[in-house]
């Protein structure tokens, strides 16, 4: 979970801050709602993807056969598997419940206004002279309702307008119906309800809302001009007209949707979005886990058999480390004392445990010539916290007994499998 948690925040803060780099002053409008909406989409879901299998294989751990592990049995820590706490992966399926009911409670209110609006007053279609796309009904208010379109749903407070502002309302929001754009927000607010927690994720769906409003300006201007558009605006701002001209979910600044007005489209604008493409190869390569759910384990540790000749003295000061000796290392009381020193100290991490996480992690260590042990890895990993606990319980380990070859004591590779397993 704290992988997940991690990952989103850092791609959709890396997408945020190429965004306001590169596409957010510039007028390809276009291109700027495409980069938002699938950056977004990224930066929620990468996290969970998985690397083909071939490449998980390729990046495997080759487990030595040579040395003790095939003398050693694998020794098994048990333990039951306890009743289910409150922990980060429960806060947050927490704060998506709300998220959710949150946003359904929105669309379910403004599905019931809408509704009662269709029943109490005309209701409006392209075929009865109004300038709206085919499939988008309007419903004309005699009052100062805020303009607004749902879906295809567009609704208009008329008091105080002329003809000519009222064209221009309802190119702004037919910009809005023939683009999707109230689907485009709720997928956006579907994706920052599975990352509420990320801070960049609601700051590019703000971006979203400002870059469909701008969209929704320049059809305006075409439509009705430049100058009235403005008027209406001023209007607007200085509150002696009516409400926003917006869709449902939005307010954005007049301010921003003027300087945007007035910015014309760069040379190379549009290749900008590119720029986020490397961005992604990185965080797929660096971020992605493995087929299987594994985690990509490292290369096999080279600790190399040293091969001798027999009949040649052994320099007693070699630093080569074996894996095959005359003499095996010998724990303190004997192989039945390392079993019982392993499953006495080795204690199941709760995390794991609440998580139901199981498996069989191999450990390899060096037994070096006065009996420590050291250079202790993990040659095959299950899960983060059953790793670090296996470690935690090898690098404790009271001296050995060092291995000898010819009377000399050298150091020598051991290997461990220990198996994690609820009952």
């Amino acid at each position: 979970m704290i992988r997940f948690l991690v990952l989103s925040t850092l791609a959709a803060g890396l997408f945020y801050g190429l965004y306001c780099l590169t596409l957010r002053r510039d007028r390809w409008l276009k291109q700027s709602q495409w980069y938002l909406l699938t950056t977004l989409w990224f930066s929620v879901i990468f996290p969970w993807f998985t690397l083909p299998s071939n490449l998980a294989t390729a990046a495997q751990t080759v487990l030595p056969t040579e040395g003790y592990m095939a003398t050693l049995d694998e020794i098994t820590i048990s333990a039951y598997a306890s009743m289910r706490t409150i922990d980060l992966a429960d806060i947050h399926l927490i704060g998506v419940a709300l998220c959710l009911g949150y946003l359904l409670f929105q669309i379910g209110a403004q599905t019931v206004t809408i509704l009662r609006l269709r029943r109490k007053h005309t209701v409006y279609r392209a075929t009865d002279g109004y300038n709206i796309p085919r499939n988008a009904s309007l419903v004309l208010l005699d009052d100062d309702t805020a303009p607004y379109s749902f879906f295809n749903q567009i609704v208009v407070g008329t008091r105080g307008l002329s003809d000519d502002e009222l064209r221009c309302i309802l190119a702004h929001e037919s910009l809005h119906v023939s683009r999707y754009h109230t689907a485009d927000i709720i997928c956006a607010r579907l994706l920052c309800c599975g990352a509420w927690f990320n801070p960049f994720a609601w700051l590019m769906l703000r971006e979203l809302r400002a870059v469909q409003e701008f969209q929704a300006d320049a059809a305006s201007i075409g439509s009705c001009g430049r100058g009235g558009y403005l008027h209406l605006l001023y209007r607007q701002a200085t509150g002696t007209g009516y409400g926003h001209i917006t869709n449902n979910f939005l307010s954005i600044n007049i301010k921003k949707r003027i300087v945007m007005m007035n910015k014309t489209q760069s040379r190379f604008g549009a290749w900008k979005a590119l720029a986020a493409l490397p961005v992604a190869a990185v965080l797929v390569m660096a971020g992605c886990q493995p087929a299987n759910g594994e985690a990509v384990e490292q290369e096999e540790i080279p600790f190399e058999a040293t091969n001798v000749d027999e009949s040649a003295p052994l320099d007693a000061n070699t630093d080569e480390v074996f894996k095959v000796v005359e003499v095996n290392p010998e724990f303190p009381g004997g192989e039945e004392a390392l079993y019982k020193y392993l499953a006495e100290n080795i204690k199941y991490p709760v995390m794991a445990k609440n998580n139901k996480v199981e498996g069989r992690v191999y450990i390899t260590f060096v037994i070096e010539k006065d009996g420590t042990v050291s250079d202790a890895k993990v040659l095959r990993s299950v899960n983060e916290e059953l790793d670090a606990e296996a470690l935690r319980v090898i690098n404790a380990m009271p001296k050995w007994k060092p291995g000898t070859q010819r009377g000399v004591p050298v150091r020598v590779q051991y290997n461990i499998p220990i198996t994690f397993k609820l009952q």
